[in-house]
């Protein structure tokens, strides 16, 4: 019988260094080992977390190098690997000395060097005629260069000569950053033809294999592996980025693995919320270090609903707790409705082709009663239930307590009923008002604010609703 680990396999906040652990990042590793084979130049790009740090320590390990030897002979490529994360204030004489003092330790298991006399950029440059005598091509493995990018200690002709070693052969260069190297550079290098001689890597979600891969793995062997309602909740709560997943794992480990005869739900609904709790710092990081302002108000826009058919950053928006993380930032409550929007809805009430291209047809509450209903629903069926929708909320506006027409909530709620949802009653603006009791002016003004009730109301069950469909199973 399978035992209880003594440990969360899922405890690890730092780059993945075993194999064994790394999971997926399978096109992505075939893509890097080719372009160095063919000693090209690669930046690996992608957000804060997302696993570029990972991926770039473990491609030189020869267990990874091994699953991939029939496609691509590394056999005379040696892989130095260094984090720049250091290098805010040093100076070039600071990364030729830590690069060369790297070349001889890294490079011990394929042959000897000996760490060559005289200035910083010397040693560095005797090294590559070392190694290339030998017949091995070295290639650096830079994390975090764009640490090196904004220091304005490294000019222009630290980056000249880099590129020159490329192109004569010497050197290849594979660098991870959060963004493509010249947009997170200093002034005095914007422009360099350095960055010209790299190709981009972007490193997006997992495939879906792979998430699943992540989050069952490592408890194949223990006695508290997750049940598929469970992993199709982690990658709901996460989406397919691999950092998420393993902290909402973290958490659902712990919570089965103390509270074991919970019932599920009560386990899930208390995972989303200690991961959300996990995960804020790490969001709010993410949102300033990591992101443009174009990207940040993509986000926003896409918060606003569960269902999007294509995300412009999925490794991120896929996530309902990022999503939560957005909306409770910047007050998101519902999609974007105003009270003029509506009150063009609702003289268009008979209308469903109208309704059904109207914006509200985009909120989560139609949305989940499209799907129950057909996905091949015409324009104008979706626009019916838009329709129930609006009627609901405006049933809702009714008063539970029997008091004459003339008190105020009575009075708002049949000026919207005489206006728009009594269909079979035609009556214009000045019989309404002289049926109700009212000025004509006086009408028109608690016309504005019945309409103002009415989309509350409808924000009120939107926002239940959201909350609904990420408490779901």
């Amino acid at each position: 019988m399978n035992s209880i680990p003594s440990r969360n396999p899922y405890g690890h906040l730092t780059a993945i260094r075993d194999p064994q652990l790394f999971v997926g990042r399978t096109h992505e590793l075939r893509r890097l080992y080719a372009a160095i084979t063919d000693q090209q130049c690669i930046s690996i790009v992608g957000t804060r977390r997302i696993g570029k740090s990972s991926i770039l320590y473990c491609m030189r390990l020869p267990e990874m190098q091994e699953h991939y030897a029939s496609e691509y002979d590394l056999s005379k490529h040696i892989l130095v690997f260094m984090d720049l994360g250091e290098f805010v204030q040093k100076t070039r004489d600071d990364f030729f000395n830590h690069v060369a003092t790297q070349l001889v330790v890294q490079c011990k298991d394929h042959l000897t060097l000996e760490m060559p006399s005289g200035i910083s950029v010397d040693r560095f440059s005797d090294l590559l005629d070392e190694i290339k005598e030998t017949g091995f091509h070295p290639v650096l493995l830079l994390d975090a260069f764009d640490t090196i990018t904004r220091n304005p200690h490294f000019d222009p002709n630290f980056f000249t000569f880099l590129r020159a070693q490329a192109n004569r052969g010497r050197v290849s260069y594979v660098t991870a950053s959060i963004a493509s190297l010249d947009k997170f550079c200093h002034s005095d290098i914007v422009g360099s033809p350095f960055f010209n001689i790299f190709s981009i890597c972007h490193l997006g979600p997992l495939t879906e294999r792979e998430a699943l891969q992540l989050i069952t793995t490592p408890t194949r062997d223990s006695g508290c592996q997750f049940t598929e309602i469970e992993a199709e909740r982690v990658v709901h709560f996460a989406g397919r980025h691999p950092f998420l997943i393993n902290r909402v794992c973290y958490w659902l480990f712990e919570e089965k693995w103390h509270k074991d005869h919970s019932p599920e739900r009560v386990i899930l609904k208390h995972v989303k919320d200690l991961a959300y709790e996990d995960l804020l710092p790490h969001f709010e990081h993410i949102w300033q270090a990591s992101l443009e302002a174009e990207q940040r108000e993509e986000l926003k826009e896409e918060a606003r609903r569960k269902e999007v058919k294509q995300r412009q950053i999925p490794e991120l928006s896929e996530s309902a707790l990022f999503r939560k993380f957005v909306r409770n930032t910047y007050n998101i409550k519902s999609a974007q409705i105003t009270a003029k929007h509506l009150e063009k809805v609702l003289e268009n009430l008979n209308d469903a082709k109208f309704l059904g291209e109207s914006s509200l047809s985009c909120l989560d509450i139609v949305h989940m009663r499209t799907q129950s209903e057909s996905s091949l629903l015409l324009t104008s069926q979706k626009g019916l239930i838009v329709r129930k929708v609006l009627c609901e909320a405006f049933e809702r506006l009714r008063p539970n307590d029997v008091q004459t027409d003339m008190s105020v909530v009575w009075r708002l709620y049949n000026i919207l009923d005489y206006s728009y949802f009594k269909s079979h009653v035609s009556m214009n603006n000045e019989q309404i008002a002289a049926r109700l009791g009212i000025s004509l002016r006086q009408f028109y003004r608690e016309r504005s604010r019945a309409i103002e009730l009415l989309l509350n109301t409808l924000i009120e069950i939107e926002a239940s609703t959201r909350d609904n469909l990420d408490d779901t199973w």
